[in-house]
């Protein structure tokens, strides 16, 4: 008998960290990533298998021995190339301001570090220096243990890949008025909200607000909204307010439907990830 391939997605958040920093150990086969972003970047190493990612409308493939970085904002996906094979990795979510801190200890020049256009990059060193460093850093009781491994591979990640200069970075330009719908966005994803309302603040017609919205975001403004309700929910449930009442709190329906969503985005459910937070 053929034994069933599952997938098995562990994410955290380690308070003993700086920032407390969120941290994902991964084997995935059957889930997918619908497009999604984070505020933090996303740097990942892959151990086994490949994933096909769509990063900002470019496609790519990151296979064993890859390391790939996303910059805070840029839309992304993932799914296996074969799902019999799956993929196996790890992710790292630092701040900008971390990576900036580190940026100015181990680079020349001024200005925010960027680590350029190149998304997917094959090292299989830097890769499984990084695999190694997440295993440690769940394993390990220290809390000085932990952190001087996490700046010793971000020093490594930065001063090998990074630069600090605009030249060669993705930068978004967002129009005046769509800006204005996303902090309005920020501001009541509390709420039930209308597209006509949201419209209303952009100054712009409805369907024309939802396809300018969609063509510069690269989400829909209820796939945005969504995104900004979930990344409120992973910062309350790692203080350990229940799922009810973060449900209740960031302007979910109810439970089921926060973790529905969730479990889309994230591959686990609000209770494992708070269990698994620090």
């Amino acid at each position: 008998m053929v034994q069933q391939k599952r997938d098995e997605i562990s994410l955290w958040r380690d308070s003993q960290l700086h920032g407390g920093m969120e941290i994902l150990q991964a084997t995935c086969y059957e889930h997918s990533y619908p497009p999604h972003f984070h505020d933090e970047f996303v740097i990942a190493a892959f151990a086994r298998g490949a994933q096909r990612t769509r990063v900002c409308r470019e496609n790519g493939i990151a296979a064993a021995g890859s390391v790939m970085i996303i910059a805070p904002g840029e839309v992304h996906t993932g799914e296996a190339v074969q799902r019999d094979e799956g993929w196996d990795y790890c992710a790292f979510y630092p701040g900008e301001s971390l990576l900036n801190e580190v940026a100015q200890t181990v680079l020349s020049g001024k200005g925010a570090v960027n680590f350029g256009t190149q998304g997917i990059r094959h090292d299989p060193v830097m890769a499984r220096r990084m695999l190694q460093a997440a295993a440690l850093i769940k394993q390990s009781p220290d809390p000085l243990e932990k952190e001087c491994v996490m700046y010793q591979i971000l020093n490594l990640l930065v001063g090998h890949y990074g630069e600090r200069t605009v030249k060669g970075s993705r930068q978004r330009v967002l129009r005046a008025d769509i800006r204005q719908a996303i902090d309005f966005l920020h501001g009541s994803y509390t709420q039930s909200l209308s597209v006509k309302e949201i419209a209303q603040v952009a100054g712009l017609s409805e369907f024309y607000f939802m396809r300018t919205f969609q063509k510069m975001t690269g989400l829909s403004v209820h796939q945005y909204l969504t995104q900004i309700r979930l990344m409120r929910a992973k910062a309350l449930l790692a203080k350990g307010v229940s799922a009810a009442q973060v449900a209740s709190d960031i302007g979910f329906f109810d439970q089921s439907h926060l973790i529905k969503h969730f479990r889309a985005h994230f591959g686990t459910t609000p209770g494992l990830f708070a269990a698994a937070s620090l």
